[in-house]
Formats: C-alpha cells, structure tokens, sequence
C-alpha cells in the first residue's frame, strides 16, 4: 500500500510570501525533510532548484498542483484532518 502525502513550500523575501508550492508525492516526512536538508547544508535557497530537483529525481511520484482558491485549500485540509480522526476512531473501535 502506498501513501501519497502534501507538502507546502514558500520562497519569502523577508516575510512577504514570493511563490509556493503544492507537492503531491509518495516520499515519507522523514525522507522529504532530509533531501531538504541537504539542500540547505549545501547553501542552497532557491527552492525552485529544489523543486527542479525532486521532478527530475522522482519522475514518478513527485507532481506540483495549484489551488486557484486558498479558501478551498484551507477546507480541504481541515476535511482531511476530519477523515482522518473519523478513520482512527472506526480503527479504535474494531
């Protein structure tokens, strides 16, 4: 069984928000904060070079995606955290 998690990135010039990105892929937290890691060990701060990276790197598994919409970005988080308290409660009680 293989998961697909979300990840948000923002590039910020001070603390005004530049650019982000949406990333769908099959890479753990873990994993995904450890290539990040090393990105910025190796003293770099673009994440569109990071983001470049992961697509060549990860063909498979790694998509960008867009919310036209952040009010419906921010309900389909708060959906996903529902369904997933809903799903560990059914999974407490079988």
């Amino acid at each position: 069984m293989s998961y697909t998690y979300t990840y948000n990135l923002y590039s910020s010039d001070q603390l005004g928000l530049t650019k982000s990105y949406h990333i769908q892929t099959d890479l753990p937290p873990h994993k995904f904060r450890a290539i990040m890691m090393e990105f910025r060990r190796g003293g770099e701060k673009d994440p569109n070079v990071f983001v470049k990276y992961m697509s060549e790197q990860f063909q498979d598994s790694f998509h960008l995606f867009e919310y036209d919409d952040v009010v419906q970005y921010d309900a389909d988080q708060e959906n996903s955290a529902i369904l997933a308290n809903l799903l560990d409660q059914h999974d407490q009680t079988i």
